[in-house]
């Protein structure tokens, strides 16, 4: 790892009173990798740049409906626009194989078996959105569930939601990729509204009271029956949690507690991610290098392909 220089030496300490060599103090090389983190959900995209120390240098967002016509379009416009980069982690919603960068499906995004083997020569790594906004959290808590909220361009289409999961500080996928997938809930309302709108002012979700009423209960539904079932030391929520109004909020976690059976026993402990999309973003970032220091073949196809200068 020194001679690639994914390594440095940052220091010596002073040798011991019994002689011999001073102790090398090694330290990650931030210039020897740099990774683009994208995130792709059905009303927005945003992309990272990260230097090998997981150091944000940029990030940019964009509203826009993404669908299997413009899908393919909008990533190389975002590889074009992101500058200089060694490597890509790119988070999708849906089941994800990222041993093979596969969509297994995505109703989403309307993909199914969809490979993106061929859209960029650089070394990437895919991954479920949610798992990625999980992977932010690795150090924080031992056991954990990310809720991710993914709202629509158009607001009369159902809402995503789906659920990463740290089990052991491990991100978990399942056995079939599809671990925290909670599928499509109800839409926010019935009434011809974009996502820009909802952005503009977050008011008009309460012109159709009755559909909002249905979301509220399902989401909290989803959401309980998760943690009765993981019984995490923390759970988040994240990704468009953050564009709805604080009252929803509000009811979604009373709901929530009503329905999680360890409140009887202890408090629970969650918080709202203000971040949106930058978490999905950076996350996949630090999912990359999470697989880079785990799986020594990945490791190895990553180091060669930028040895290659690819």
């Amino acid at each position: 790892m020194l001679q690639q220089r994914i390594v440095v030496v940052k220091g010596y300490l002073p040798a011991t009173q019994f002689g011999g060599r001073k102790t090398r103090v090694l330290s990650l090389n931030p210039g020897w990798l740099r990774v683009l983190g994208v995130s792709v959900e059905q009303g927005e995209v945003c992309w990272a740049l990260a230097d090998f120390a997981s150091n944000v240098v940029s990030c940019e967002k964009r509203t826009v409906d993404v669908n299997q016509k413009n899908l393919v379009q909008l990533l190389r416009q975002i590889f074009e626009s992101a500058g200089q980069f060694d490597a890509a982690a790119i988070a999708m919603p849906g089941l994800i194989d990222s041993t093979a960068n596969t969509v297994v499906i995505s109703q989403a995004l309307e993909l199914k078996n969809f490979v993106l083997d061929g859209l960029i020569e650089k070394p990437f790594l895919l991954i479920n959105d949610a798992n990625a906004a999980a992977a932010n959290y690795l150090s924080r808590a031992k056991n954990l569930v990310y809720f991710l909220l993914s709202i629509p361009y158009e607001l009369s289409k159902p809402v995503g939601l789906g659920a990463g999961l740290i089990i052991g500080r491990k991100i978990y996928e399942g056995s079939n990729h599809s671990a925290g997938e909670l599928g499509e809930g109800v839409p926010l309302t019935r009434k011809n509204v974009s996502l820009e709108d909802l952005e503009k002012d977050p008011a008009v979700l309460f012109e159709d009271e009755e559909t909002l009423d249905q979301f509220v209960e399902n989401t909290a539904f989803k959401i309980a029956t998760a943690i009765n079932l993981v019984d995490p030391e923390l759970f988040a929520l994240g990704g468009d949690f953050k564009l709805l109004p604080e009252t929803i909020l509000r009811r979604i976690v009373r709901r929530v507690e009503e329905q999680v059976t360890v409140r009887k026993v202890k408090t629970l402990n969650w918080q709202i991610d203000e971040n949106g999309s930058r978490t999905v973003a950076t996350g996949a970032v630090r999912a990359f290098y999470e697989r880079f220091f785990s799986d020594l073949n990945f490791a190895r196809h990553v180091i060669d392909r930028k040895g290659a200068g690819l």
